[in-house]
Protein backbone atom coordinates (compact mmCIF):
# COMPACT_ATOMS: atom_id res chain seq x y z
CA UNK A 1 0.00 0.00 0.00
CA UNK A 2 1.34 3.44 -1.00
CA UNK A 3 1.85 5.95 1.76
CA UNK A 4 0.40 9.35 0.70
CA UNK A 5 2.51 11.15 3.31
CA UNK A 6 4.63 13.79 1.47
CA UNK A 7 2.56 13.83 -1.72
CA UNK A 8 0.96 17.15 -0.86
CA UNK A 9 4.38 18.53 -0.01
CA UNK A 10 5.57 17.44 -3.46
CA UNK A 11 2.47 19.07 -4.98
CA UNK A 12 3.16 22.49 -3.47
CA UNK A 13 5.60 23.54 -6.25
CA UNK A 14 3.04 22.44 -8.82
CA UNK A 15 0.36 24.48 -7.05
CA UNK A 16 2.59 27.52 -7.38
CA UNK A 17 3.29 26.65 -11.01
CA UNK A 18 -0.40 26.18 -11.75
CA UNK A 19 -1.23 29.56 -10.18
CA UNK A 20 1.62 31.22 -12.09
CA UNK A 21 0.52 29.48 -15.27
CA UNK A 22 -3.07 30.66 -14.91
CA UNK A 23 -1.77 34.24 -14.57
CA UNK A 24 0.78 34.11 -17.37
CA UNK A 25 -1.28 32.34 -20.03
CA UNK A 26 -4.30 34.57 -20.55
CA UNK A 27 -6.48 35.23 -23.62
CA UNK A 28 -4.38 37.17 -26.11
CA UNK A 29 -1.20 35.42 -24.83
CA UNK A 30 0.30 37.94 -22.41
CA UNK A 31 3.66 36.16 -22.66
CA UNK A 32 3.89 36.97 -26.36
CA UNK A 33 3.34 40.65 -25.60
CA UNK A 34 6.25 40.57 -23.18
CA UNK A 35 8.39 39.08 -25.94
CA UNK A 36 7.27 41.90 -28.23
CA UNK A 37 8.62 44.37 -25.65
CA UNK A 38 11.91 42.49 -25.54
CA UNK A 39 11.50 41.35 -21.91
CA UNK A 40 11.33 37.63 -21.12
CA UNK A 41 9.57 36.46 -17.95
CA UNK A 42 11.90 35.14 -15.29
CA UNK A 43 9.94 31.88 -15.14
CA UNK A 44 10.53 31.32 -18.86
CA UNK A 45 14.31 30.73 -18.63
CA UNK A 46 15.47 28.07 -21.01
CA UNK A 47 12.43 28.39 -23.33
CA UNK A 48 13.31 29.58 -26.80
CA UNK A 49 16.07 31.97 -25.68
CA UNK A 50 17.54 31.99 -29.18
CA UNK A 51 14.12 32.68 -30.63
CA UNK A 52 13.56 35.52 -28.19
CA UNK A 53 16.86 37.06 -29.25
CA UNK A 54 15.73 36.69 -32.87
CA UNK A 55 12.44 38.48 -32.10
CA UNK A 56 14.35 41.29 -30.34
CA UNK A 57 16.57 41.68 -33.40
CA UNK A 58 13.55 41.67 -35.70
CA UNK A 59 11.86 44.32 -33.55
CA UNK A 60 14.91 46.52 -34.00
CA UNK A 61 14.95 45.97 -37.78
CA UNK A 62 11.22 46.71 -38.01
CA UNK A 63 11.70 50.03 -36.19
CA UNK A 64 14.58 50.98 -38.49
CA UNK A 65 12.57 50.10 -41.60
CA UNK A 66 9.55 52.06 -40.34
CA UNK A 67 11.78 55.10 -39.72
CA UNK A 68 13.29 54.76 -43.21
CA UNK A 69 9.83 54.66 -44.78
CA UNK A 70 8.80 57.72 -42.78
CA UNK A 71 11.81 59.64 -44.10
CA UNK A 72 11.00 58.53 -47.67
CA UNK A 73 7.44 59.79 -47.24
CA UNK A 74 8.84 63.21 -46.37
CA UNK A 75 11.04 63.34 -49.49
CA UNK A 76 8.19 62.12 -51.72
CA UNK A 77 5.92 64.82 -50.28
CA UNK A 78 8.50 67.47 -51.28
CA UNK A 79 8.60 66.18 -54.84
CA UNK A 80 4.81 66.22 -55.01
CA UNK A 81 4.87 69.86 -53.90
CA UNK A 82 7.32 70.66 -56.70
CA UNK A 83 5.13 68.83 -59.21
CA UNK A 84 2.09 70.84 -58.10
CA UNK A 85 4.07 74.08 -58.43
CA UNK A 86 5.27 73.18 -61.93
CA UNK A 87 1.77 72.11 -62.96
CA UNK A 88 0.39 75.55 -62.11
CA UNK A 89 3.20 77.42 -63.88
CA UNK A 90 2.98 78.77 -67.42
CA UNK A 91 3.32 76.09 -70.07
CA UNK A 92 6.81 76.05 -71.58
CA UNK A 93 9.30 73.45 -72.73
CA UNK A 94 11.55 74.01 -69.72
CA UNK A 95 8.57 73.85 -67.37
CA UNK A 96 7.35 70.61 -68.93
CA UNK A 97 10.81 69.01 -68.78
CA UNK A 98 11.24 69.98 -65.12
CA UNK A 99 7.76 68.60 -64.42
CA UNK A 100 8.64 65.28 -66.08
CA UNK A 101 11.99 65.13 -64.23
CA UNK A 102 10.23 65.65 -60.90
CA UNK A 103 7.66 63.02 -61.77
CA UNK A 104 10.46 60.56 -62.63
CA UNK A 105 12.19 61.30 -59.31
CA UNK A 106 8.90 60.95 -57.40
CA UNK A 107 8.19 57.61 -59.08
CA UNK A 108 11.70 56.32 -58.32
CA UNK A 109 11.19 57.17 -54.65
CA UNK A 110 7.73 55.59 -54.68
CA UNK A 111 9.24 52.38 -56.03
CA UNK A 112 11.92 52.53 -53.33
CA UNK A 113 9.20 53.02 -50.72
CA UNK A 114 7.15 50.07 -52.01
CA UNK A 115 10.23 47.86 -51.90
CA UNK A 116 10.76 49.02 -48.32
CA UNK A 117 7.16 48.10 -47.50
CA UNK A 118 7.74 44.63 -48.92
CA UNK A 119 10.88 44.26 -46.80
CA UNK A 120 8.93 45.47 -43.74
CA UNK A 121 6.16 42.94 -44.40
CA UNK A 122 8.79 40.19 -44.67
CA UNK A 123 10.26 41.24 -41.32
CA UNK A 124 6.78 41.17 -39.77
CA UNK A 125 6.28 37.71 -41.22
CA UNK A 126 9.54 36.46 -39.70
CA UNK A 127 8.65 38.03 -36.34
CA UNK A 128 5.23 36.37 -36.21
CA UNK A 129 6.76 33.00 -37.10
CA UNK A 130 9.35 33.37 -34.32
CA UNK A 131 6.68 34.38 -31.82
CA UNK A 132 4.56 31.40 -32.78
CA UNK A 133 7.50 29.06 -32.24
CA UNK A 134 8.14 30.58 -28.79
CA UNK A 135 4.50 30.14 -27.87
CA UNK A 136 4.51 26.54 -29.08
CA UNK A 137 7.50 25.74 -26.90
CA UNK A 138 5.92 27.49 -23.93
CA UNK A 139 2.65 25.66 -24.50
CA UNK A 140 4.46 22.32 -24.63
CA UNK A 141 6.20 23.09 -21.33
CA UNK A 142 2.90 24.07 -19.70
CA UNK A 143 1.19 20.91 -20.91
CA UNK A 144 4.09 18.81 -19.61
CA UNK A 145 3.80 20.51 -16.21
CA UNK A 146 0.08 19.83 -16.13
CA UNK A 147 0.73 16.22 -17.01
CA UNK A 148 3.10 15.87 -14.05
CA UNK A 149 0.58 17.38 -11.64
CA UNK A 150 -2.20 15.15 -12.91
CA UNK A 151 0.04 12.09 -12.56
CA UNK A 152 0.75 12.97 -8.92
CA UNK A 153 -2.95 13.37 -8.17
CA UNK A 154 -3.73 10.09 -9.89
CA UNK A 155 -1.07 8.34 -7.82
CA UNK A 156 -2.59 9.75 -4.64
CA UNK A 157 -6.06 8.83 -5.84
CA UNK A 158 -4.95 5.22 -6.04
CA UNK A 159 -4.66 5.26 -2.24
CA UNK A 160 -8.00 4.70 -0.50
CA UNK A 161 -9.57 7.45 1.61
CA UNK A 162 -9.48 5.20 4.72
CA UNK A 163 -5.75 4.48 4.33
CA UNK A 164 -5.14 8.21 3.76
CA UNK A 165 -7.18 9.05 6.86
CA UNK A 166 -5.39 6.67 9.22
CA UNK A 167 -2.02 7.76 7.87
CA UNK A 168 -2.60 11.33 9.05
CA UNK A 169 -1.45 12.28 12.55
CA UNK A 170 -4.76 13.99 13.32
CA UNK A 171 -8.25 14.55 11.94
CA UNK A 172 -7.61 18.27 11.42
CA UNK A 173 -4.45 17.47 9.46
CA UNK A 174 -6.43 15.11 7.22
CA UNK A 175 -9.04 17.80 6.41
CA UNK A 176 -6.31 20.40 5.87
CA UNK A 177 -4.69 18.11 3.31
CA UNK A 178 -8.02 17.52 1.62
CA UNK A 179 -8.56 21.30 1.31
CA UNK A 180 -5.13 21.64 -0.28
CA UNK A 181 -6.05 18.92 -2.75
CA UNK A 182 -9.26 20.75 -3.61
CA UNK A 183 -7.34 23.94 -4.30
CA UNK A 184 -4.90 22.07 -6.52
CA UNK A 185 -7.78 20.58 -8.50
CA UNK A 186 -9.34 24.04 -8.95
CA UNK A 187 -6.01 25.51 -10.07
CA UNK A 188 -5.58 22.63 -12.50
CA UNK A 189 -9.01 23.32 -13.96
CA UNK A 190 -8.13 27.02 -14.41
CA UNK A 191 -4.74 26.18 -15.95
CA UNK A 192 -6.33 23.71 -18.36
CA UNK A 193 -8.77 26.39 -19.50
CA UNK A 194 -5.89 28.83 -19.92
CA UNK A 195 -4.06 26.31 -22.13
CA UNK A 196 -7.12 26.01 -24.35
CA UNK A 197 -7.34 29.79 -24.67
CA UNK A 198 -3.62 29.95 -25.45
CA UNK A 199 -4.11 27.45 -28.27
CA UNK A 200 -6.87 29.64 -29.73
CA UNK A 201 -4.57 32.67 -29.53
CA UNK A 202 -1.86 30.65 -31.27
CA UNK A 203 -4.23 29.79 -34.11
CA UNK A 204 -5.03 33.50 -34.52
CA UNK A 205 -1.33 34.27 -34.80
CA UNK A 206 -0.98 31.64 -37.51
CA UNK A 207 -3.74 33.35 -39.47
CA UNK A 208 -1.62 36.50 -39.47
CA UNK A 209 0.99 34.68 -41.50
CA UNK A 210 -1.50 34.23 -44.33
CA UNK A 211 -2.49 37.89 -44.05
CA UNK A 212 1.15 38.93 -44.42
CA UNK A 213 1.51 36.70 -47.47
CA UNK A 214 -1.48 38.42 -49.09
CA UNK A 215 0.00 41.81 -48.17
CA UNK A 216 3.24 40.87 -49.91
CA UNK A 217 1.36 39.83 -53.05
CA UNK A 218 -0.59 43.11 -53.15
CA UNK A 219 2.55 45.18 -52.66
CA UNK A 220 4.39 43.23 -55.36
CA UNK A 221 1.58 44.08 -57.81
CA UNK A 222 1.75 47.73 -56.74
CA UNK A 223 5.51 47.71 -57.35
CA UNK A 224 5.02 46.32 -60.86
CA UNK A 225 2.52 49.09 -61.71
CA UNK A 226 4.82 51.79 -60.32
CA UNK A 227 7.72 50.46 -62.38
CA UNK A 228 5.57 50.61 -65.52
CA UNK A 229 4.57 54.18 -64.68
CA UNK A 230 8.22 55.12 -64.17
CA UNK A 231 9.09 53.82 -67.64
CA UNK A 232 6.21 55.87 -69.07
CA UNK A 233 7.53 59.02 -67.39
CA UNK A 234 11.06 58.46 -68.70
CA UNK A 235 9.80 57.68 -72.20
CA UNK A 236 7.60 60.80 -72.15
CA UNK A 237 10.63 63.01 -71.56
CA UNK A 238 12.57 61.26 -74.36
CA UNK A 239 9.61 61.65 -76.69
CA UNK A 240 9.14 65.35 -75.93
CA UNK A 241 12.82 66.08 -76.56
CA UNK A 242 12.73 64.11 -79.82
CA UNK A 243 9.73 66.07 -81.12
CA UNK A 244 10.91 69.53 -80.02
CA UNK A 245 14.67 69.11 -80.56
CA UNK A 246 15.01 70.88 -77.20
CA UNK A 247 13.77 74.20 -78.60
CA UNK A 248 11.10 76.38 -77.02
CA UNK A 249 9.81 77.67 -80.39
CA UNK A 250 9.20 74.12 -81.60
CA UNK A 251 7.40 73.28 -78.38
CA UNK A 252 5.06 76.23 -78.76
CA UNK A 253 4.42 75.21 -82.38
CA UNK A 254 3.35 71.77 -81.12
CA UNK A 255 0.84 73.36 -78.74
CA UNK A 256 -0.57 75.45 -81.59
CA UNK A 257 -0.75 72.39 -83.85
CA UNK A 258 -2.66 70.43 -81.22
CA UNK A 259 -5.37 73.11 -81.07
CA UNK A 260 -5.57 73.37 -84.85
CA UNK A 261 -5.67 69.60 -85.27
CA UNK A 262 -8.75 69.27 -83.06
CA UNK A 263 -10.68 71.87 -85.06
CA UNK A 264 -9.64 70.47 -88.46
CA UNK A 265 -10.65 66.93 -87.50
CA UNK A 266 -14.09 68.06 -86.34
CA UNK A 267 -14.68 69.94 -89.62
CA UNK A 268 -13.42 67.05 -91.75
CA UNK A 269 -15.59 64.48 -90.00
CA UNK A 270 -18.72 66.60 -90.35
CA UNK A 271 -18.13 67.06 -94.10
CA UNK A 272 -17.33 63.38 -94.62
CA UNK A 273 -20.43 62.22 -92.71
CA UNK A 274 -22.67 64.38 -94.90
CA UNK A 275 -21.06 63.01 -98.04
CA UNK A 276 -21.31 59.32 -97.17
CA UNK A 277 -24.38 59.34 -94.90
CA UNK A 278 -26.33 56.85 -97.00
CA UNK A 279 -23.40 54.44 -97.11
CA UNK A 280 -22.81 54.67 -93.37
CA UNK A 281 -26.43 53.83 -92.58
CA UNK A 282 -26.17 50.58 -94.51
CA UNK A 283 -23.02 49.21 -92.87
CA UNK A 284 -22.26 47.49 -89.62
CA UNK A 285 -25.72 46.56 -88.38
CA UNK A 286 -24.85 46.85 -84.67
CA UNK A 287 -23.73 50.45 -85.06
CA UNK A 288 -26.62 51.28 -87.41
CA UNK A 289 -29.06 50.15 -84.68
CA UNK A 290 -27.42 52.60 -82.33
CA UNK A 291 -25.81 49.93 -80.13
CA UNK A 292 -22.35 51.46 -80.72
CA UNK A 293 -20.62 48.18 -79.82
CA UNK A 294 -16.90 48.17 -80.59
CA UNK A 295 -14.24 45.46 -80.76
CA UNK A 296 -10.74 45.85 -79.33
CA UNK A 297 -8.21 46.76 -82.04
CA UNK A 298 -6.28 43.78 -80.64
CA UNK A 299 -6.41 41.91 -77.35
CA UNK A 300 -4.14 43.96 -75.05
CA UNK A 301 -1.35 41.60 -73.91
CA UNK A 302 -0.49 43.85 -70.94
CA UNK A 303 -3.87 45.43 -70.25
CA UNK A 304 -4.35 49.21 -70.23
CA UNK A 305 -1.49 51.53 -69.27
CA UNK A 306 -3.43 54.83 -69.35
CA UNK A 307 -7.19 55.38 -69.00
CA UNK A 308 -9.47 58.07 -70.38
CA UNK A 309 -8.54 61.42 -68.72
CA UNK A 310 -5.96 59.54 -66.65
CA UNK A 311 -4.62 61.76 -63.84
CA UNK A 312 -1.23 60.01 -63.98
CA UNK A 313 -0.77 60.66 -67.72
CA UNK A 314 2.68 62.30 -68.21
CA UNK A 315 1.44 64.86 -70.81
CA UNK A 316 -1.68 65.83 -68.86
CA UNK A 317 -0.32 69.36 -68.47
CA UNK A 318 -0.43 69.72 -72.27
CA UNK A 319 -3.74 67.95 -72.94
CA UNK A 320 -6.19 65.58 -71.26
CA UNK A 321 -5.72 61.98 -72.29
CA UNK A 322 -8.67 61.47 -74.70
CA UNK A 323 -8.58 57.67 -75.00
CA UNK A 324 -6.92 54.51 -73.65
CA UNK A 325 -3.34 53.32 -74.17
CA UNK A 326 -2.71 49.65 -74.95
CA UNK A 327 0.96 48.60 -74.49
CA UNK A 328 2.12 46.23 -77.25
CA UNK A 329 5.34 45.52 -79.19
CA UNK A 330 6.02 47.62 -82.28
CA UNK A 331 4.50 45.98 -85.38
CA UNK A 332 1.37 44.51 -83.77
CA UNK A 333 -1.52 44.39 -86.30
CA UNK A 334 -4.20 46.97 -85.47
CA UNK A 335 -7.78 46.17 -86.53
CA UNK A 336 -10.86 48.33 -87.11
CA UNK A 337 -13.09 48.38 -84.03
CA UNK A 338 -16.19 48.48 -86.25
CA UNK A 339 -17.14 48.84 -89.92
CA UNK A 340 -16.86 52.33 -91.41
CA UNK A 341 -15.05 54.67 -93.78
CA UNK A 342 -11.45 55.77 -93.33
CA UNK A 343 -11.63 59.53 -92.86
CA UNK A 344 -7.87 60.06 -93.19
CA UNK A 345 -4.32 58.89 -92.50
CA UNK A 346 -2.28 61.67 -90.92
CA UNK A 347 0.97 62.45 -89.14
CA UNK A 348 0.98 64.96 -86.29
CA UNK A 349 3.18 66.00 -83.39
CA UNK A 350 0.84 64.58 -80.77
CA UNK A 351 -0.42 61.33 -82.32
CA UNK A 352 2.38 60.67 -84.80
CA UNK A 353 0.94 58.44 -87.54
CA UNK A 354 -2.79 57.96 -86.92
CA UNK A 355 -5.95 56.75 -88.65
CA UNK A 356 -9.49 57.95 -88.08
CA UNK A 357 -12.50 55.81 -89.06
CA UNK A 358 -16.03 57.26 -89.21
CA UNK A 359 -18.92 54.98 -88.21
CA UNK A 360 -22.72 55.40 -88.23
CA UNK A 361 -24.43 57.44 -85.51
CA UNK A 362 -21.83 60.21 -85.31
CA UNK A 363 -19.20 57.80 -83.97
CA UNK A 364 -15.52 57.91 -84.93
CA UNK A 365 -12.50 55.91 -83.72
CA UNK A 366 -8.85 56.97 -83.69
CA UNK A 367 -5.77 54.69 -83.82
CA UNK A 368 -2.55 56.61 -83.02
CA UNK A 369 1.26 56.15 -82.89
CA UNK A 370 1.26 53.72 -85.84
CA UNK A 371 4.48 52.52 -87.41
CA UNK A 372 2.70 51.80 -90.71
CA UNK A 373 -0.59 52.55 -92.51
CA UNK A 374 -2.41 49.60 -94.11
CA UNK A 375 -5.52 51.40 -95.49
CA UNK A 376 -6.17 54.43 -97.67
CA UNK A 377 -8.38 57.42 -96.93
CA UNK A 378 -11.98 57.40 -98.19
CA UNK A 379 -12.17 53.61 -98.32
CA UNK A 380 -14.55 51.27 -96.53
CA UNK A 381 -13.23 48.80 -93.94
CA UNK A 382 -14.98 45.89 -92.32
CA UNK A 383 -14.97 45.29 -88.58
CA UNK A 384 -11.71 43.48 -87.83
CA UNK A 385 -9.81 44.55 -90.95
CA UNK A 386 -6.14 45.41 -90.36
CA UNK A 387 -5.70 49.17 -90.74
CA UNK A 388 -2.05 49.50 -89.68
CA UNK A 389 0.78 48.33 -87.44
CA UNK A 390 1.43 49.65 -83.93
CA UNK A 391 4.43 51.81 -83.05
CA UNK A 392 4.98 54.43 -80.38
CA UNK A 393 8.64 53.86 -79.55
CA UNK A 394 9.96 57.32 -78.54
CA UNK A 395 12.18 58.79 -81.23
CA UNK A 396 10.88 56.55 -84.04
CA UNK A 397 9.40 58.17 -87.13
CA UNK A 398 5.66 58.63 -86.66
CA UNK A 399 5.75 57.94 -82.90
CA UNK A 400 4.59 61.45 -81.90
CA UNK A 401 4.41 62.31 -78.20
CA UNK A 402 4.50 58.77 -76.88
CA UNK A 403 5.23 57.02 -73.58
CA UNK A 404 6.58 53.83 -75.15
CA UNK A 405 5.49 51.17 -77.68
CA UNK A 406 1.69 51.14 -77.57
CA UNK A 407 -1.51 51.97 -79.43
CA UNK A 408 -3.53 55.00 -78.44
CA UNK A 409 -7.19 54.17 -79.09
CA UNK A 410 -10.05 56.60 -78.69
CA UNK A 411 -13.72 56.94 -79.50
CA UNK A 412 -15.47 60.19 -80.41
CA UNK A 413 -19.18 60.93 -80.32
CA UNK A 414 -20.15 63.88 -82.53
CA UNK A 415 -16.51 64.94 -82.54
CA UNK A 416 -16.08 64.87 -78.75
CA UNK A 417 -13.78 62.23 -77.15
CA UNK A 418 -15.62 59.88 -74.79
CA UNK A 419 -14.47 56.98 -72.64
CA UNK A 420 -14.46 53.93 -74.98
CA UNK A 421 -14.48 51.28 -72.21
CA UNK A 422 -18.29 51.15 -71.78
CA UNK A 423 -18.57 50.24 -75.49
CA UNK A 424 -15.86 47.55 -75.50
CA UNK A 425 -15.99 43.93 -74.27
CA UNK A 426 -14.63 43.40 -70.75
CA UNK A 427 -11.03 42.19 -70.63
CA UNK A 428 -10.38 38.79 -69.06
Amino acid sequence: MKNPTGIFDRLKPFVALAVCFSLVVQPGFVMAQAVDDGHAHEDEEGIGSALKDEVDDLNGEVKKKEQSLKELDGVIAKYKDRINQQSSAQVSLQNQLVLLENRVAEKELSIQRTRGQIELANLELQRVKAQIEIERQTLARREAALGGIIAEIQDMGAVGEFETFIARPSLSDYFTRMEELKRVENDLSDATGAVKEAKIALEEKQKKIEEYRLTLQDQARTLEKEQQQLEMERAAKTSLLAETQDQEAEFQRILYELRQQKQEESNDIAALEDRIKDKLDSIDEALARGDILLNWPFKPPKGISALFHDKSYPFRKLFEHPGVDLPTPVGTPVRAAAGGYVAFNRTGKQYGNYVMIVHPGGVATVYAHLSRFSVKADTYVERGDVIGLSGGRPGDQGAGLSTGPHLHFEMRQDGIPVDPLPYLPALD
